[in-house]
């Protein structure tokens, strides 16, 4: 009996040491909290903003120049507006001069570090003519081989075609009905990239194609079909009472546009006022606020805009209009060893008027402070449902690969474009407002720069299928 006893408590030891000794080599990792600072400054972030205006007719030569949109970019402007009169083609097919034209202008645009807003017109006046509709439907079909070669840096393309300044009103070949601007949408629709929206000039012409006058829901966006896809650009902001037919029922059109924009992006520019509704700054940024602008004409029109910098409210627009992310707090392992978990806890908020409206990348980056080595973590986030004005919790676990070297890493946050020609040019990635954190070489936000991996570290065992993956 005593020795059955002893044996069991052996058994009790040996299995106890065994316990110990996991647990050590298992221990929970050590974790680091940071708290970040907001910053107010004025800087250019991707597909948000006020635009420059320029136009051109396609295939009459360009005057498009790197350098000045590169001078835009240091004033913090990164759209450009871009009108492509085809008035020489109302008639006829556009010639390979013009679509090499279109094509060598998006070009010059990404070597600017720009997003072009696209609109097509045959008109710049009220009395000009604009096209037949074979003539529409031809060049839609001539232009789709381009929207689709060059989607990386078109922001939005407006329905554009139909009437003076392709504003889908004055049209001399009759073309402002319902028929003519269903085809037109349907083509384009067909002609552009999934992944871009098309801007139409009302909210009565979604309404009209859609054949429905509730909102976009949550469930609906970004799935690619037609809803998901038709947005809104609005040309006489805050001009008068309907701003000069924009709104059938202003309060109810409104109230959709505060819905559906939170998915579809709004835009457009001021024009003279009727002089009934200053349209003073106050009321500028509680309307764009409202309505969910991402983007607005700096050029047009002056007087009104000149009046929002006089009375102190064009710098708080600059700073919200579309998204501007700010980094709340951040908890991250900051001692691990090689195959180990790694875990972060990021809070962020969105302080624009509205969210991004394209896709984009979120990753976490680990960099090697001494060789420069980078190892990429996707991040299963959508930037586009950072709503405004509401915390944003962000939970990863990743795995360290296991011949990951040893040495001190800096953590990043890093929400690059989505296409491969714009991923790794920093000029295309989301900056965050807050200070000390921004590496304008690679777009990296820098959470942290004290990261120590080390086989002699503690660390949970991964069983996970997220990876760092070295770059």
């Amino acid at each position: 009996m005593k020795k059955i006893l002893s044996l069991l408590i052996i058994a009790v030891v040996v299995t106890t040491c065994e316990r110990s000794k996991i647990s050590a080599e298992y221990s929970e990792p050590h974790t680091i909290s940071v708290e970040y600072t907001t910053t107010d400054e004025i800087f250019p972030n991707p597909e948000r903003g006020f635009y420059k205006y320029s136009d051109c007719q396609l295939g009459a030569g360009s005057t498009l120049s790197e350098t000045i949109l590169r001078q835009y970019r240091e004033r913090s402007i990164t759209l450009l507006f871009r009108y492509f009169y085809l008035k020489s083609f109302r008639d006829a097919p556009l010639s390979s001069q013009a679509l090499s034209a279109f094509d060598n202008d998006m070009a010059i645009i990404r070597r600017g570090g720009a997003k072009c807003i696209v609109r097509f017109a045959y008109s710049s006046a009220a009395n000009e003519p604009d096209a037949p509709l074979s003539s529409l439907i031809q060049h839609i079909d001539q232009i789709k081989p381009l929207l689709e070669k060059n989607a990386d840096v078109i922001a939005v393309v407006q329905a554009g075609f139909i009437g003076a300044w392709g504003e889908w009103y004055y049209s001399s070949n009759g073309l402002n009905n319902a028929s003519a601007r269903h085809q037109v949408l349907t083509r384009l629709l067909d002609a552009l990239p999934i992944s871009r929206a098309i801007q139409v000039r009302t909210p009565a012409y979604k309404q009209e194609f859609c054949q429905r006058t509730t909102p976009l829901t949550s469930d609906e966006a970004f799935t690619g079909t037609p809803i998901a896809r038709i947005a809104h650009h609005n040309d006489c902001f805050l001009a008068s009472q309907t701003d000069y037919g924009t709104y059938i029922n202003v309060e109810d059109d409104k109230n959709y546009l505060s819905r559906e924009c939170l998915f579809v992006p709004i835009g457009g520019e001021t024009c003279p006022p009727d002089g009934i509704e200053p349209a003073t700054g106050l009321k500028a940024y509680d309307e764009m606020k409202r309505l969910r602008f991402s983007f607005l004409n700096e050029d047009y029109y002056q007087a009104v805009n000149n009046g929002w910098s006089a009375g102190g409210y064009m710098d708080k627009i600059k700073r919200e209009m579309g998204y501007r992310f700010v980094l709340i707090s951040g908890e991250y392992t900051d001692s691990i060893a090689p195959g180990g978990l790694f875990t972060a806890r990021i809070i962020l908020r969105n302080a624009g008027f509205a969210p991004p409206y394209n896709e984009r990348k979120v990753e976490l980056i680990l960099t090697h402070l001494t060789t420069g080595e980078h190892y990429i973590a996707s991040v299963d986030e959508d930037p586009r449902r950072w709503l405004p004005n509401i915390e944003r919790t962000i939970e990863i676990s990743a795995g360290l690969p296991d011949n990951m070297p040893s040495g001190q890493y800096s953590l990043s946050l890093n929400l690059p474009d989505m296409s491969e020609s714009l991923y790794s040019l920093s000029d295309y990635s989301i900056r965050f407002a807050n200070t000390e954190i921004w590496d304008a070489v690679t777009g990296y936000n820098i959470l942290y720069n004290a990261i120590h991996i080390d086989a002699t570290n503690s660390s949970m065992p991964y069983n996970g299928e997220r990876f760092f993956t070295h770059h």
